[in-house]
């Protein structure tokens, strides 16, 4: 099959439990606020709900823009074990080309445990990575990437899974194809070098507002933007959750704000978010109708608990939606 997009990243099974009996409190350092979830020490605490539902970023953006009739493939390692069962199903469900998925004894398909409280629509993430950081760039095969359009990663830690990435990206720029940058928090802090070295090497990246003034070292969104085009980028996306995103090519911003609605799930919107650049670049749209489709995206995911849920299955259905629904949009030039 020729394949139309490739992701390297994390596919996770998450599981999601609803909790009350938990603290919260808030430091404060001069002009900063930090916020914490807390057990008391030696508690034993109630759990409201418990859900099980496949993700990960890389195996997010791969579902997401099958769904929207990209031919997507995932590459990664998982275990042999329930959470892989359910992952494969799901991705399989959604048209995602399974064949490039390694299975292993060597450790457990990587699972994240989300808090969800009645505070807000946030959540607090323990992520244990798995067999996501076993992949090597022996798993990376050149004839994939033939005729390919896009190449999205999302972050690997780990040194083999580091320099499998750094391998697709180069066989991407080989075919002269598109390369999409979604890098966490977890390799902005835990191997920064990486980080620099994957993310000056993409095309477009697409990262929220926390992690691109960890990466840049910057608080201003300008200045931040600035960064990132000097590292030779072609497309900056910063979002900030409910205060809208900010798109720029280096020549204009485009600073949108949310679509209304309720929120019940902000986990997965990010990855959303990213799909919906994706879709909009590989089909020639301006920069306008990018950050509309994009913020579409994010907003559709996070109508409903658990990631690739509530999103549409065609493109038409995604177009239909920013036609019928609006959001405030502000364009400047850059300087």
């Amino acid at each position: 099959m020729t394949l139309d997009l490739i992701t390297i990243g994390s596919c996770t099974l998450d599981c999601i439990i609803q909790i009350k009996d938990i603290l919260r409190f808030e430091l404060f350092d001069k002009d900063v606020v930090k916020k914490y979830t807390a057990i008391e020490y030696s508690r034993k605490l109630n759990v409201d709900g418990v859900r099980f539902v496949p993700g990960g970023s890389a195996a997010n953006i791969a579902a997401n823009c099958a769904m929207l009739g990209l031919k997507s493939t995932y590459i990664g390692i998982i275990g042999n074990d329930f959470s892989a069962n359910i992952c494969l199903d799901d991705l399989g469900k959604r048209g995602v080309d399974l064949s490039n998925m390694i299975q292993t004894d060597e450790d457990n398909t990587a699972l994240s445990v989300i808090l969800r409280t009645d505070w807000g629509k946030d959540r607090s993430i323990l992520a244990y990575k798995g067999a996501n950081n076993l992949l090597n760039p022996s798993d990376v095969k050149e004839e994939l990437f033939e005729n390919i359009k896009a190449f999205a990663w999302t972050s690997l830690t780990s040194e083999n899974g580091c320099r499998a990435i750094e391998k697709a990206i180069t066989l991407t720029k080989d075919n002269n194809s598109k390369i999409y940058a979604a890098p966490s928090m977890s390799i902005i802090k835990n191997n920064p070098k990486w980080a620099e070295i994957l993310i000056s090497n993409s095309d477009i990246v697409s990262l929220n507002k926390e992690e691109a003034k960890e990466f840049t070292g910057e608080h201003d969104t300008l200045h931040m933007i600035h960064h990132f085009l000097d590292l030779g980028l072609d497309l900056i996306s910063i979002t900030d959750g409910p205060n809208g995103s900010i798109i720029s090519d280096g020549k204009q911003i485009i600073n949108s704000s949310v679509y209304q609605g309720d929120v019940e799930d902000t986990t997965g919107a990010g990855d959303a978010f990213l799909a919906g650049i994706l879709i909009s670049n590989l089909n020639n749209f301006d920069l306008e109708k990018t950050s509309k489709m994009a913020t579409a995206m994010s907003f559709l995911e996070c109508k409903e608990i658990g990631v690739r849920e509530g999103l549409p299955n065609s493109l038409q259905e995604l177009e239909h939606f920013i036609n019928n629904n609006v959001i405030k949009q502000v364009i400047s030039k850059i300087v």
